[in-house]
């Protein structure tokens, strides 16, 4: 079985997630999903859908956890999302990729936990914030100074831009 459809077959067997923050962001407390109805299962199972185990992990904790029962209560696993992006699951080596991150937050919101979805956007935003003053530093450099500045990637996929001596 491929690493990227094996959480898929734990989700099949799943008829419960309890869902719960792991770092406290905002008052969404836990939440118990049930997943025997086909159409609940089918939307998780999108929502959590996996593109790729690119080989790299997260240095967080983590945002929400879910936790994966079975019919008769015993846990199957526990999955956490990570940046609204990337899923940690103990059967992989590596975090692997969301095939789309805003469904599985959106998901999360309609059952009740709003915060992940508006920490993502908050995060989002201020990125875009920070490219916009990037591209403004970068304008505003001085004519043969264009290739001495460093574009630093940092978490989350903010970028930084300094002067190549580190100024």
């Amino acid at each position: 079985m491929d690493g990227t459809t094996a959480l898929d077959s734990v989700l099949r067997q799943a008829h419960v997630a309890r869902l719960s923050l792991v770092n406290g962001f905002g008052a969404d407390g836990e939440i118990r999903v049930g997943l025997s109805d086909p159409t609940e299962s089918a939307q998780f199972r999108r929502a959590m859908a996996v593109e790729s185990l690119p080989g790299f992990h997260c240095m967080c904790g983590g945002d929400v956890r879910f936790e994966l029962f079975d019919r008769h209560g015993e846990r199957l696993a526990v999955v956490v999302l990570h940046h609204g992006a990337t899923l940690r699951w103990g059967q992989w080596e590596s975090d692997a990729v969301l095939a789309d991150g805003c469904l599985l937050l959106a998901w999360l919101a309609g059952h009740g936990m709003p915060g992940p979805r508006q920490q993502f956007e908050a995060d989002r935003q201020r990125a875009e914030e920070r490219s916009e003053e990037e591209r403004s530093r970068l304008a505003a450099m001085p004519a043969g100074l264009e290739g001495t500045a460093v574009v630093e990637e940092l978490p989350g996929g903010l970028r930084s831009t300094d002067a190549a001596d580190g100024g």
